[in-house]
């Protein structure tokens, strides 16, 4: 299995309404550099897609995967965007809730405090022009 393990933040309501459809999306290795040398997935509800690079801000955290936990640390994260400068509405906030990651590196097995785990939230271009104005290029990862 490929590290990190992705798992979309709020989902989209699935086909009976719950609102528990969720995605998982796992990154990977270099060597499959072309979507034909990937492996064709044997399970019809497994797609491989060509995701296009984002920019986007993490906040690292350490413990098992608990989604309410997950969805506080997002939250969280976002309230710190706000706080250094960038323009959050409430619109703004709904959308970046809606579209946060949970990423896990480890596997079932390692001890709970060992664990690491990361949210993800995807900037627009003009949310990291405002970040960078405010804590400068040299603090911006490519």
């Amino acid at each position: 299995m490929t590290a990190p393990v992705a798992i979309e933040g709020e989902g989209e309501d699935d086909s009976d309404g719950d609102g528990d459809a969720k995605k998982m999306q796992f990154w990977l290795p270099a060597e499959y550099d072309d979507l034909s040398k990937i492996p064709k997935p044997s399970n019809p509800d497994v797609r491989v897609v060509e995701v296009p690079p984002e920019a986007g801000v993490v906040h690292r955290y350490n413990g098992s995967f608990n989604p309410q936990r997950a969805r506080g640390m997002a939250k969280s994260l976002v309230e710190q965007l706000g706080k250094e400068g960038v323009d959050i509405d409430e619109s703004v906030e709904k959308e970046m809730m809606r579209d946060y990651q949970s990423w896990g590196y480890n596997p079932p097995f390692t001890i709970s405090y060992f664990k690491r785990n990361e949210v993800w939230i995807p900037l627009t271009e003009g949310q990291v022009k405002e970040l960078v104005n405010v804590v400068g290029d040299a603090d911006v990862k490519n």
